[in-house]
């Protein structure tokens, strides 16, 4: 009952803002016309420069089609607590399945309408350290139009990167419930169960979180023109819808801190990008709710309070830097604490990092140095340096998919040669390795522990948003570039 009065109060309030500002609106586009007839101000050739050009892409089978009508439903409350974890780090470094070398790029197919370059081709003749000046938006700028492709380029990214993203997100799109939402048991669409590998029916809104971030950091929201601003519209209306507010901030678990920190990064994500009014308090109380929910010693685990572990930790902390780059108060003690909880699971003196321990294990590090470069630790920190040597060395994982997401963001921020072999190999493993075949179109899976928890979505998702580095964030370490730390 609590749900749909809920809803009646999101769509009653969504009505009266657009009432009042109605007028408002009238005036200053009248205003704006008057303005644009006493100057207009030339484009260059192709029009505007914003606009986000598409490669074509593989049409998939007629019958593969995405929801395009969504009515938001009731969904039941938060379900049991998750049984397994969804991205946790088994291994130490011996034990992943490496890529040794780059793989051919005699797989690039007619509709990638461009021969593929390695990032060492492209660096003979862009900058490394590109100089971007500091736009408003925060540190999602580089997400559309000119900017995105000298960061695409730029940084070792191609049109037929592109071109998989594309193909990733009509696969995504096509696999979302008529309630908006997203599962990571994509048997539960219809058309899903002509894709193998389900996940398991775990968190909804965390399945729903996942799947909105490869849409926005292509750069497509509910609020620009693009082919799933609808699809978009309705996956954060049902994150809206099932928040449960509370005195201690907006719940979106679902059943678990990981479900929460994923939806939280969703929506600050989505509001950073666009300003909408209508998500900036649904997005501030989640980011209270994962401040309550923050251990005493500063780690975030399953459920509130219980002491830390890397993998969700990661999750809260990035939603608390998108929170930030929207503008959205955090608490200071907040990051104060997460740092100290780091520490205590760092080794060789933050070089590396453990679960919930000191350790030296690659998923963990990942996770480890990607958050101390958000909260202020400098490239040259040797520290730093001996991380990102472990990471390199270790290279990408032909499975887990995981640890591969977050030693990207490492790789490609840190830049340097590191980043030039580790994006060549796994850049061409990923468009390799991308399905072709009918329903599976677009999407991967590769077989380990928890891709068989978050299944086929969980992994496309994760590999597009690799597929997507090249511009998802702005270099943090490039002269004039953003900058950014808590």
């Amino acid at each position: 009952m609590r749900f749909r009065f809920r809803k009646l109060v999101l769509l009653s309030m969504d009505r009266i803002k657009g009432g009042i500002s109605f007028f408002a609106s009238a005036v200053v586009h009248f205003i704006l016309l008057i303005v644009l007839a006493l100057w207009v101000a030339p484009t260059g050739p192709g029009g505007n420069s914003n606009a986000i050009t598409l490669l074509p892409y593989e049409q998939l089978p007629e019958d593969l089609s995405i929801v395009q009508t969504v009515t938001p439903i009731e969904i039941s409350q938060a379900q049991d607590t998750m049984q397994q974890e969804l991205q946790t780090d088994s291994a130490a470094a011996g034990e992943l399945t490496k890529l040794t070398e780059p793989l051919p790029d005699q797989f690039a197919t007619n509709d990638q309408a461009a021969t593929l370059e390695t990032t060492s081709d492209l660096q003979k003749n862009l900058p490394w350290q590109m100089s971007v000046p500091s736009k408003g938006g925060g540190g999602f700028q580089g997400r559309s139009g000119e900017l995105q492709k000298e960061l695409l380029s730029a940084r070792g990214g191609s049109p037929a990167t592109e071109d998989a993203v594309e193909r990733a997100l009509r696969w995504i799109a096509a696999h979302q419930l008529p309630d908006g939402s997203w599962s990571f048991n994509h048997h539960e669409v219809e058309v899903g169960k002509l894709s193998p590998n389900p996940g398991e029916p775990l968190t909804r809104t965390g399945a729903t979180g996942l799947a909105l971030l490869p849409f926005l950091g292509k750069g497509y929201t509910h609020m620009n023109e693009n082919p799933y601003r609808d699809q978009i519209e309705q996956g954060l209306y049902f994150l809206r819808a099932n928040q449960i507010v509370g005195p201690n901030g907006g719940d979106l678990q679902d059943g678990s801190m990981y479900g929460h920190g994923l939806a939280t990064l969703a929506l600050c994500e989505a509001y950073a990008m666009t300003g909408d009014p209508a998500l900036r308090m649904e997005a501030t109380e989640a980011v209270r709710f994962i401040e309550y929910a923050q251990h005493d010693q500063g780690g975030w685990r399953y459920q509130p309070k219980q002491p830390g572990d890397i993998s969700v930790f990661g999750w809260q902390l990035m939603a608390l830097k998108s929170a930030l780059l929207g503008d959205i108060k955090v608490d200071s003690s907040t990051i104060g604490m997460a740092e100290f909880w780091l520490d205590r699971v760092q080794q060789a003196d933050g070089a590396y990092y453990g679960y919930q321990h000191p350790g030296k294990m690659v998923s963990p590090t990942s996770i480890g140095l990607l958050s101390r470069m958000y909260l202020g630790w400098p490239k040259q920190d040797p520290r730093m340096h001996r991380g990102v040597d472990f990471l390199s060395d270790e290279g990408p994982s032909k499975t887990d998919m995981y640890f591969n997401y977050y030693a990207t963001n490492v790789l490609c921020h840190y830049g340097g040669p590191q980043w030039v072999g580790w994006n060549d190999k796994l850049k061409a493993y990923l468009l390799k390795t991308q399905s072709r075949k009918g329903y599976t179109t677009g999407s991967w899976y590769f077989d380990e522990k928890h891709a068989r928890v978050g299944g086929r979505l969980y992994v496309t998702c994760l590999s597009a948003m690799i597929l997507e580095v090249y511009y998802r964030h702005m270099p943090l370490y490039s002269e004039k570039s953003l900058d950014f730390t808590f």
